[in-house]
């Protein structure tokens, strides 16, 4: 093995030339994949000539499983690495930014003595991994990896340098990813509370397109028939109403003149009034480089004549522990009605509203019942 070693680094310069441009090309669109870095580790297995490639994203640690992206791995290796800590794994120390193999870092006897060979190379009959570990995002520690197998050779110094090549654009493609990955954490938060609200949302961009209708908008649409959705554009009901529409939605995108961009409402009604919707539009704002305020596109919220009663009271009950009794007054309320109109329609005692309502105002800690109505429409039954 030590005769192999010497002659694996003896024949760096005579080595196969490896593509490194085609590499980069593959690290930077293998981010955003729907399979992220697979077409990368694909290529990077192939011009090292490794068996397996594993880059590990986050480490494993406290019981968490870790991200870990490989290709030709062995399932059973994958999950024993995921689950058992080797205090003799070689690399466990390893300085940010260098590629070693295995035995820059312990000898022959000691790698097959090790639990780490034994217990886990073993399973896919690795005889040699090249390392390179990369700090990114300030906190996170990305490792890749690759692996060869008998009959193949050792890795040499040809590919330990052109890994650490690979450093720099590995360490910013890592960070790329993590924001990445951070921003559509908070994408699909805001779309999880955009769907919902207990008023309708439809979100279009800069062109007007039409990229986002939470449920409640597209409930109200196909009850009032005023709004539908064609071929990616927000169009009203009739004529009348498309001019009003249109209109409303380039003053929002206008970019702004001394201030911010404009806010518009419009109010479209069906014939002989059956439905209503209310619409208001409000621009989504952009700075661009030079401090600039512009719209890049526009939200419009719904409300139809019922707005209140969308409100989630069983959600609303449940936060602050009112009675079904207080939760039924509470609705009656909202409604519109004064306190004897509610208790007219509930069947009870004016007196026997007025004591729930007084206890509503000690769970709620809110003294006059506009409070109570403020606090309900404001708090997060809303998006329950």
């Amino acid at each position: 093995m030590g005769d192999r070693i010497g002659k694996t680094r003896g024949e760096a310069a005579s080595a196969q030339p490896i593509g490194f441009d085609e590499l980069l090309l593959k690290l930077y669109r293998s981010i955003h994949s729907p399979s992220p870095w697979t077409e990368f580790l694909e290529e990077l297995s192939t011009q090292f000539q490794a068996c397996t490639a594993t880059l590990v994203v986050r480490q494993p640690a406290n019981g968490d499983r870790g991200d870990i992206f490989d290709v030709h791995a062995t399932r059973a290796l994958v999950d024993v690495y995921r689950s058992v800590r080797f205090d003799d794994d070689p690399f466990l120390d390893l300085e940010e930014g260098v590629a070693c193999n295995i035995f820059d870092r312990v000898s022959f006897e000691e790698f097959q003595r090790s639990r780490f060979y034994n217990e886990l190379l073993k399973l896919d009959g690795n005889n040699d991994i090249l390392a390179m570990n990369v700090v990114f995002g300030g906190t996170y520690l990305g490792s890749l990896k690759l692996s060869r197998r008998e009959p193949s050779g050792l890795f040499g110094l040809a590919e330990k340098s052109l890994m650490m090549r690979l450093y720099p654009h590995l360490k910013a493609a890592l960070e790329i990813f993590e924001r990445g990955r951070r921003r559509q954490l908070e994408v699909n938060a805001y779309i999880k509370a955009i769907d919902q609200l207990a008023f309708g949302v439809i979100i279009l961009n800069e062109r007007a397109h039409v990229i986002r209708v939470n449920a409640t908008a597209s409930r109200m649409m196909k009850e009032t028939q005023l709004l539908r959705v064609v071929s990616s554009f927000l169009q009203a009901g009739d004529m009348d109403h498309e001019v009003l529409l249109g209109r409303a939605i380039q003053q929002a995108l206008a970019p702004a003149k001394g201030g911010d961009p404009a806010s518009g409402s419009l109010v479209l009604a069906a014939p002989g009034g059956e439905h209503t919707l209310h619409v208001l539009l409000r621009p989504v704002q952009e700075a661009d480089p030079q401090g600039a305020i512009t719209a890049g596109g526009v939200a419009l919220f719904l409300a139809g004549e019922k707005l209140q009663r969308i409100i989630s009271i069983g959600t609303f009950a449940r936060l602050y522990g009112l009675s079904k009794a207080e939760v039924a007054l509470v609705g009656e309320l909202l409604e519109g009605l004064s306190i004897s109109e509610a208790a007219t329609r509930l069947g009870i005692s004016e007196n026997t509203a007025r004591v729930q309502l007084r206890s509503v105002f000690i769970k709620t800690d809110t003294h006059r019942q506009a409070d109570l109505m403020r606090l309900v429409l404001t708090s997060l039954a809303i998006i329950a």
